[in-house]
Formats: structure tokens, C-alpha cells, sequence
């Protein structure tokens, strides 16, 4: 189809009134599948000749055209994005699996928290000094008693 036509067919379902511009499906004219080959040479058509010819027909798509103008994507922007999805989908299924599982127990041990580090020393300081004022004070006593004695 050129364009003036498609314009056209266009044009007449747009200017239709209202509830008749697109046809019913059950009313339409039985139109044939596939068009009817005007010659021998359809035929002969290879497959870079018919894709060459759809392209042109698809050149209004933005797709298309930005294809046309700039080439045909690369395998391996296909691969990689094979591989994004394919990642994706693993972190989906790991999730889901991880839910599915209960959380195993906690070994006992290292986790929990250790003792205070000032329990042991502060103990050892506060027993010495209370041995020792005890020992001062035996001291005073004893020297009190010979003191005593000598004045």
C-alpha cells in the first residue's frame, strides 16, 4: 500500500460517524490470508529481499527507523541482557527460597557478648586495698601497744 492510500483508508474511518467506523467482525467480507501473488518471481524472493521490503513498509515505526539509521542492535547487547534477566531471576528464586527456609539456629559461643573486661581487676584492686587498710590497721594497733610500753 502507498501512502495516499493508507492516508485515505485513514481518513474514511476517522470521518465515519460515530458506532460505524470500525466494521464488525462477523459482517466483514471474508478476505484471503495470505495475498495473492501477482507473479512467478514472489516466489523467488529471498529472505534478505523480503525483510529489505518489510523494512521500507515499516518505516514509519520509530523502531524501525531508529534500526535503518543506526543498524541493527548487536548479539551482544541480546547476551547481556539475556544474562540481566537471567540473574534476576536467580536473586528471585534465592529469595524466595530463603523465605521458604527457616532461619537456622544461632551457634552458641563466639556470638554472644563478652565479659567485661574491669570485673576481674576491679575486684583484685578493691581486695587488695581492703587487705591492706586491715593490715594498716593491725600496724597502728601493734605500734600503739609499744608505744605504750616505752613512755
Amino acid at each position: 500500500m502507498s501512502g495516499s492510500q493508507v492516508s485515505s483508508q485513514i481518513r474514511s474511518v476517522l470521518t465515519a460517524p460515530r458506532g460505524h467506523r470500525f466494521p464488525r467482525t462477523n459482517a466483514r467480507s471474508p478476505r484471503p490470508a495470505v495475498p495473492a501473488l501477482q507473479s512467478e518471481s514472489a516466489w523467488t524472493e529471498t529472505h534478505q529481499d523480503r525483510q529489505e521490503r518489510l523494512l521500507r513498509q515499516m518505516g514509519d515505526n520509530p523502531r524501525v527507523a531508529y534500526m535503518l539509521e543506526h543498524g541493527p542492535v548487536p548479539h551482544w547487547v541480546k547476551v547481556a541482557r539475556h544474562h540481566r534477566e537471567e540473574k534476576a531471576r536467580q536473586a528471585q528464586q534465592a529469595e524466595a527460597a530463603s523465605l521458604a527456609e527457616p532461619e537456622p539456629a544461632l551457634p552458641r559461643g563466639r556470638h554472644r557478648a563478652p565479659r567485661p573486661w574491669w570485673a576481674w581487676p576491679a575486684t583484685a584492686i578493691s581486695s587488695t586495698l581492703l587487705l591492706g587498710l586491715n593490715a594498716l590497721e593491725i600496724l597502728d594497733q601493734n605500734l600503739t601497744q609499744h608505744t605504750g610500753i616505752l613512755t
